[in-house]
């Protein structure tokens, strides 16, 4: 039996980076006919693309890059969630609700945060690793 630790192959980061990029396109699109913008569907392109990105296999899978992407998604999350709580905290309970609308971070937010922060670590852990092996 095969150990599949990610559950996608390499080439399904290409179809994360387009729907990513749709996403964004959108978002402008929505901007640019004065139209409220949509944070939440923005935030679930985001989280659709950055999943397939985060999730798929690097070109060299192997014990070290599962072991960068498992730190990075596990740092990922605690500096997401406490970002979020204390957003959270700050803007719904202090009064700051009385001043305009204010909303909670919806769980696409928290989501595609969460993933861009753990995408954005694994490359730099990933970048680390390759450079200190060159010296």
């Amino acid at each position: 039996m095969q150990d599949k630790s990610f559950p996608y192959g390499y080439w399904i980061k290409m179809l994360g980076i387009f729907i990513v990029v749709a996403g964004i396109i959108n978002c402008i699109i929505e901007y640019y006919n004065k139209t409220p913008i949509n944070v939440n569907g923005l935030a679930m392109g985001l989280s659709w693309g950055f999943v397939f990105i985060f999730f798929s296999k690097e070109r060299t899978d192997d014990e070290m890059m599962q072991g960068l992407k498992f730190k990075a998604l596990a740092t990922a999350v605690i500096v997401a969630f406490s970002i979020t709580q204390l957003y959270n905290y700050i803007f719904l309970n202090r009064g700051f609700e009385r001043h305009g609308e204010v909303h909670s971070i919806s769980a696409y937010q928290f989501l595609s945060f969460t993933l861009i922060l753990a995408t954005g670590y694994f490359y730099y852990l990933k970048y680390q690793a390759t450079t200190k092996g060159q010296e």
